[in-house]
């Protein structure tokens, strides 16, 4: 009987000592951490050419790491109000180009307005051209009633963060959707910076501003937001650090 009960106190032992060890590997920290992974939009033109020269533009488009070749590539070519957009055509792995031809002198805004994996990105390079002045940027105006001070275009050129979307489909009036920037430098996540949304719609002058918190992801900048009405919005992410001043712009059709 003696005996019985010592077998029985040491599996009971044993059970308790194997619940404890499981226990603490539940609860153990976590070591591995989920890679995030952001699109990356490099362009690829001279700074300075000829007009009336064919001269070729191109995208190459990351994916983390990874060149892709299912994104959707358009330049935007802007000299002042005045604006052309062309569909560029993958010509090589994750390679996105376009023939363009300069009809004018002046200091040109080429934007390569792309979408990759449901983000949407719109990096942007200036190109001179002709007898253009490297002085003479292009501001953008912004209305004082809005709160903004005018920024020349050339402040934001000389930043080297990439903001990204996160997807702008099927957003519906009148219900809460998480609205996302993804913002990096040199492809590592920008963090503890400022990251606001300025949202409109067409046709109005009221323009809505919301911070966006920093995620638990690093450099991923979230905020809630609802649409009060069916039409389209402008939004642009405006993203301050330091010596940093950039933004994004992009449109949506809210259903």
């Amino acid at each position: 009987m003696k005996n019985k009960m010592v077998a029985y106190s040491f599996l009971i032992f044993m059970f308790i000592l194997s619940g404890c060890q499981e226990s603490n590997n539940q609860i153990g920290p976590q070591t591995t951490e989920e890679e995030v992974k952001a699109p990356r939009v490099e362009i690829m033109a001279e700074d300075h050419v000829n007009k009336n020269e064919d001269v070729q533009i191109a995208a190459h488009v990351y994916y983390g790491e990874e060149l892709v070749d299912d994104a959707e590539v358009t330049f935007e070519i802007k000299l002042g109000e005045e604006s052309e957009e062309v569909e560029a055509k993958l010509v090589d792995t994750g390679t996105y180009k376009i023939d363009y031809s300069f009809k004018e002198d002046g200091t040109y805004q080429v934007i390569a307005h792309t979408d990759v994996k449901s983000y949407h990105t719109m990096p942007k390079m200036e190109i001179l051209v002709g007898e253009a002045d490297s002085g003479a940027t292009v501001r953008e105006e912004h209305d004082g009633e809005h709160g903004h001070a005018n920024h020349a275009e050339g402040d934001h050129h000389s930043s080297s963060v990439n903001i990204t979307l996160g997807e702008l489909t099927g957003i519906q009036a009148k219900t809460k959707v998480q609205l996302t920037a993804t913002v990096q430098e040199n492809n590592q996540p920008f963090s503890q910076a400022m990251v606001r949304f300025e949202i409109w719609k067409d046709g109005e002058e009221h323009h809505h501003y919301i911070d966006a918190a920093e995620s638990t992801a690093k450099g991923t900048y979230i905020s809630d937001y609802q649409f009060k009405e069916e039409g389209m919005y402008k939004i642009v992410v405006h993203v301050e650090r330091e010596e940093v001043h950039d933004h994004i712009e992009t449109s949506i059709d809210v259903q």
